[in-house]
């Protein structure tokens, strides 16, 4: 008997039944038409629910959603599918998993039949991938294909594993850590590329001789933040965000000249100068967003200068480009605002890497210029006292940032932690409102080996249309 109707396993039939003519021309046809097997019809070739018209595939169960084959029916709606999902009914067309489920073939012969092309199914993490399709899994892509899964292994900028390490030995690590949304599918390459961006100056004994400061220690108090400094409320700028763009070079050099800027000025608020003005106009030896020397930056700042971020807004942070410069020289004709002003600065000072010399020139003159090691797993740094965990690869990039102040932390059953309170530019997103702590007094991952500051140039200097004199 040819098969007539679905091999159900008890499930009922299709509603309506065949008609009395059906089963008539089809006992007819018996004798003349090879026989079906019950197993279904799985290595017949052809395009069967692929040509089926007016659509290929049906939803629910419709007997009429059908196509013939080999004296009888196939069918091509949901109803193939058992509860499993995984397997079909013995009565589905050939192309049916194919077309209707979107699966392709994988050229592989099987054992048992050499000719026959299986279907592949990959799974990772719960994420089940057909074959000749991929899925990104955080920051690495992930293709099924012949063979199997095959995978990209770049570490990522946001690694889970690292977090809950952190966060479960809190005590031995001394800080928290957390996913930003902004980092995650982000790979560790492209954030200590992009989101650091400072290149080590190349004859530092040379060009910065640390001087000797003769700070008296007595009067350096335990707890300084220059935010907070009753001397200049108001005067210290906030937090930048240079994007995907390798320019902590010239974030850091504003937010320190900014601040001594706003500090010397009488009676006024903190301006904000145009970090895309140094971008964009310092070339000499210069990266752009891949990366610029901050001895360079402050001689640019002696020679030339920058105006105000109104005048020269940052827009390489989204594009990762830096455009062209908007000022020949003294040329500022090109800018569209009312005060184009260049502040500059006299010669950058490097100060010596003793603690108590840092302590003395920021609670003295300001915030200073520090540059550092980052790790990846500062990308994931949320509150506490930061040191580097060992656990995010060995990895590195050089980073410059503004240390405002310092303070000692107070840990159970341990002795207080010293630590430098930091202005980062990965925005105010980012971990403490943008700045993070970090250990103070061992050089933690060099950040007191490069210590700059600077003084303002001796002018008057334009504030939104009045000259404001400057203290000597």
């Amino acid at each position: 008997m040819l098969l007539l109707l679905r091999k159900t396993g008890g499930e009922r039939p299709r509603g309506g039944g065949c008609t009395c003519l059906l089963l008539l021309l089809l006992l007819l046809l018996e004798a003349s038409l090879p026989l079906v097997s019950a197993k279904g019809f799985p290595d017949i070739p052809g395009d069967f629910c692929r040509n089926r018209k007016p659509s290929e595939c049906c939803e629910d169960r419709y007997d009429d959603c059908s196509v013939p084959i080999l004296g009888t029916l196939c069918y091509c709606d949901e109803f193939c599918l058992v509860k499993d999902a995984d397997t079909v009914h013995d009565d589905c067309c050939p192309d049916f998993r194919e077309v209707c489920l979107g699966e392709r073939p994988e050229e592989k012969p099987s054992q048992d039949d050499p000719g026959q092309l299986h279907y592949s199914v990959c799974e990772k993490d719960g994420v089940r991938l057909l074959f000749g399709t991929s899925y990104k899994f955080n920051c690495n892509t992930c293709w099924c294909e012949k063979g199997g899964l095959v995978c990209e292994e770049d570490q990522c900028m946001v690694d889970e594993d690292v977090i809950e390490e952190v966060n479960f030995r809190l005590r031995q690590y001394g800080w928290r850590a957390t996913n930003y949304s902004s980092f995650w599918g982000r790979k560790t390459k492209d954030g200590l590329l992009l989101r650091t961006g400072t290149l080590y100056p190349q004859d530092l004994s040379t060009d910065l001789h640390p001087i000797k400061l003769s700070p008296d220690v007595s009067s350096i108090p335990q707890k300084f933040d220059a935010r907070t400094e009753p001397r200049w409320q108001g005067r210290i700028g906030g937090v930048a965000d240079q994007g995907w763009c390798g320019a902590s070079w010239a974030f850091s050099t504003m937010g320190v000249i900014q601040d001594r800027i706003s500090i010397v000025a009488k009676g006024l608020a903190n301006i904000q100068l145009s970090a895309q003005n140094l971008l964009s106009c310092a070339k000499l030896g210069q990266n752009g967003c891949d990366g610029g020397y901050i001895d360079r930056a402050w001689h640019y700042l002696r020679r030339v200068g920058v105006v105000l971020e109104e005048c020269y807004q940052y827009e390489s942070g989204a594009s990762g480009k830096v455009p062209k410069c908007l000022i020949h020289g003294k040329d500022t004709s090109n800018l569209e605002c009312e005060h184009k002003y260049q502040y500059k600065s006299e010669p950058a000072y490097r100060i010596s890497s003793k603690e108590e010399d840092i302590q003395w020139e920021i609670l003295t003159n300001g915030p200073v210029q520090a540059m550092m090691e980052v790790h990846s797993d500062l990308f994931m740094y949320k509150s506490g006292v930061y040191s580097y965990s060992g656990l995010a690869g060995q990895e590195t990039a050089s980073h410059s940032v503004k240390i405002i102040g310092w303070g000692e932390a107070a840990l159970p059953d341990m002795e207080p932690v010293k630590y430098w309170v930091v202005s980062n530019s990965w925005g105010t997103e980012w971990g403490e409102r943008g700045h993070f702590r970090i250990r103070r007094g061992i050089n933690e991952l060099g950040i007191e080996s490069f210590i700059i500051a600077v003084r303002p140039r001796l002018a008057n200097y334009v504030y939104g249309g009045t000259e404001a004199d400057i203290r000597t």
